[in-house]
């Protein structure tokens, strides 16, 4: 099921090295956390940061790209002791599983010999995409920049896209795109076709989605695998589920306020 979409995850990013307290004006201004001690090697320490942090990150399947940046503080002795969103991807469930895996890989390695600051400040980028073969990409590029301008050419790339990984329930996204781009053409019946099959790939896609998160949860029951659990019921549009699960995160941790306000957006979405 990964084949063709999996995920692409970026390295640490940037490296502070100065005991600087995380506040307000930190977010908004971050030049300070670019400064760098040149008199102590942390790359093998960096290393062994950025591969702990990969381990533990799973990108949720719920969006085709995802872009975020987490900043944390480390202890001398690895611990999380302050994290945050510094650019969000703009998905909920994306951010949190960028925090999630922050916490997950606590605590790291003790700080290097040499390095005598009492906090290591990091950012690091999480970047994924369902679309990892890079033909694909800029296939489905060409195809978004020519849509409107020259949609018969739109039309050439997306079908090279579609031929290139037909079969796919997660090329779903791919009917949709060619939907309206022959709805564009007055290619009516066509239009029709691509959106019917649309529609039966995200269905078979939903129930691979839900089945993947149920076996994360049988293997360790987190407030996090419910939620996970949760978004894949909401997308598929099983709210009565959707709710259950969202439920069962809340009870399990008092750290629920993302939590909370996904159940106030299942419920303004679905209009329950």
């Amino acid at each position: 099921m990964r084949s063709w979409r999996d995920r692409l995850v970026a390295g640490l990013f940037a490296v502070c090295l100065a005991a600087l307290p995380v506040s307000a004006d930190e977010q908004e201004n971050t030049q300070n956390i670019q400064k760098v001690n040149t008199q102590v090697d942390l790359s093998g320490y960096v290393a062994s940061l950025q591969k702990k942090i990969q381990k533990s990150w799973v990108p949720p399947e719920v969006i085709e790209q995802g872009h975020a940046v987490v900043i944390f503080k480390l202890d001398r002795d690895g611990n999380v002791i302050h994290s945050y969103i510094k650019e969000s991807s703009g998905n909920n469930l994306y951010d949190i599983s960028a925090m999630e895996s922050i916490q997950k890989s606590s605590p790291f390695a003790s700080f290097p010999e040499g390095y005598n600051k009492e906090t290591l400040t990091m950012q690091y980028v999480f970047n994924s995409s369902v679309v990892s073969k890079d033909c694909i990409r800029e296939l489905i590029e060409k195809a978004d920049r020519y849509v409107n301008s020259n949609n018969q050419l739109a039309l050439k790339y997306i079908d090279e896209a579609i031929n290139t990984i037909q079969g796919d329930p997660s090329a779903y996204f791919l009917y949709a795109r060619r939907h309206k781009i022959n709805k564009l053409l007055g290619n009516n019946e066509e239009s029709a076709n691509d959106l019917a099959e649309s529609k039966r790939l995200k269905a078979l896609y939903d129930t691979q989605r839900i089945n993947k998160c149920k076996e994360a949860l049988l293997a360790e029951e987190t407030p996090f695998a419910y939620f996970t659990l949760a978004n894949a019921y909401e997308l598929a549009g099983d709210i009565d589920n959707a709710l259950y699960n969202i439920d069962k995160a809340i009870s399990m941790t008092d750290l629920n306020h993302s939590y909370k306000r996904y159940r106030a957006e299942i419920i303004m979405r679905s209009g329950k």
